[in-house]
């Protein structure tokens, strides 16, 4: 199921990169946004009835407002960061890697995940990718 997971998340940032590149600049980004939004709610209520856990909304906590704005902080910005000139193929490995390297300290503290010399060397090994990607002039 990891592996499924995996190749599902990867497949869905391509599509989402490429496709969000190709948005109009003209377009108001929220009225872009919206409707993504709402395709994407018409594609998710059947698997409500699809998927094994809970139907009751009651259960739900503050998370689905966080996602929420995780959601359209990461979706407007990448539209924003696209029409300014970004790259393709840089700014989601620069986004990616910076979310990485604050979340790891959060992983640490509040979720007691572990650290190790490896994940120290991928840390410097991640730095070192996103200086040697950055658009020099």
């Amino acid at each position: 199921m990891y592996v499924l997971a995996v190749i599902l998340a990867v497949a869905g940032s391509v599509v989402y990169h490429l496709s969000i590149k190709f948005v109009p600049s003209g377009v108001n980004p929220f009225l872009s946004l919206s409707l993504s939004y709402g395709i994407a709610l018409l594609l998710c209520l059947p698997g409500i009835y699809f998927y094994d856990g809970s139907r009751s909304v009651q259960i739900l906590n503050w998370s689905v407002a966080g996602v929420a704005l995780g959601i359209l902080g990461i979706e407007l910005g990448f539209l924003l960061l696209y029409r300014a000139g970004g790259h393709l193929g840089i700014s989601s490995f620069l986004t990616n890697a910076a979310g990485t390297l604050l979340l790891l300290p959060i992983g640490l503290l509040f979720f007691r995940e572990t650290f190790s010399v490896t994940r120290l060397l991928g840390i410097g090994v991640a730095l070192c990718g996103l200086w040697m990607m950055m658009p020099r002039k």
